[in-house]
């Protein structure tokens, strides 16, 4: 039977992307899926992207839609949604390289379920030059159900565990889920404002995975994850969405397990704190922690404050360097 090829509206949001434009224009030109619409919207750019858009512009036809000011990275997303006139919108980023196959692959999981709202497939990470330093793998007890298809409870312990789940730079959703549910939030969740959207859709729909690296992810220093996250101080933005998630779960389990990362993300901002001689501050975060299961490196945490000292790197260090949410 012939696969049905409905128009997919492929969104690119740029800002100052100069540097690896081109390579990951490149892979969208080169996809196997031929049934799509490119829509660029760029957020005032300041260094050459804008040259680079428009060669692509005259030689393959894409949309190009200038802002005149940067409106930061969610309302830039929205906007690329609004202009979609496709069935299906994949939201790709202009740093991040693709897998020729990888719409006709999200495709075909949309057009064989109803029922999939979302889907999304894992990748390889890449460095500044390319060179492939990581990969992008389901958590365990997700990757042992061995199927596409998942729901709420299942997607919201994935996030939650070691491992990734949502890969933002490759899902591909239905357009009239955006019309009915909304779109990216703007400030209510900060940095992890599509983790509330993925998991405020997967409330209604099941989500759906393609257990294959269809993306190469670019970690490098200018990236809004860097900038917003690895590097803050603060509570992680995650746990702003799971705090108000976790009371969605069905299971009992999976609702203790957003608890447990929650903590940990508490603690390891008390922890971070601490280290950059936040010490006041790092008192009044760790004062959330309460399991019984944290309250010895909170105790050690609350005795480096009062000391005065940072942790630094000691060898109580390490207890605390998980890879939560």
């Amino acid at each position: 039977m012939k696969m049905r090829t409905p128009l997919v509206s492929i969104c690119i949001p740029t800002y100052n992307s100069e540097r690896y434009l081109r390579e990951s224009l490149e892979s969208i030109v080169a996809q196997t899926y031929k049934n799509y619409e490119v829509i660029v919207s760029d957020n005032a750019s300041t260094d050459g992207t804008l040259a680079i858009l428009d060669e692509y512009v005259q030689k393959y036809g894409f949309q190009l839609h200038r802002n005149r000011e940067n409106i930061g990275a969610h309302a830039n997303f929205n906007k690329l949604i609004s202009l979609a006139k496709g069935e299906y919108v994949a939201i790709y980023h202009s740093d991040d390289v693709y897998d020729k196959t990888i719409v006709e692959e999200l495709v075909k999981v949309l057009n064989g379920d109803d029922s999939i709202g979302i889907v999304g497939s894992m990748g390889n990470i890449i460095n500044d030059e390319s060179v492939c330093f990581g990969s992008q793998n389901l958590p365990k007890h997700i990757k042992k159900l061995n199927k596409v298809k998942y729901n709420f409870d299942e997607a919201l312990s994935a996030l939650v565990k070691r491992g990734w789940f949502f890969v933002s730079a490759s899902i591909m959703a239905r357009k009239k889920i955006y019309d009915d549910l909304g779109m990216f939030p703007i400030t209510e969740y900060k940095s992890a404002g599509d983790y509330e959207l993925w998991l405020r859709i997967a409330r209604v729909y099941n989500v759906g995975i393609v257990d294959k690296k269809l993306i190469n992810y670019r970690a490098h220093a200018g990236q809004a994850t860097e900038l917003l996250i690895r590097k803050n101080t603060d509570i992680a933005d995650i746990v702003l969405v799971l705090r108000e998630y976790k009371e969605y779960a069905a299971n009992k389990q999976v609702k203790r397990m957003c608890e447990d990362c929650i903590e940990a993300n508490v603690l390891k901002a008390a922890r971070r704190q601490n280290y950059y001689g936040y010490y006041d501050q790092s008192n009044q975060t760790i004062r959330a922690v309460l399991s019984l299961k944290y309250l010895p490196q909170r105790y050690v945490i609350q005795l480096f404050n009062a000391l005065k000292l940072s942790i630094k790197k000691r060898s109580l260090a390490k207890a605390f360097d998980r890879k939560d949410a």
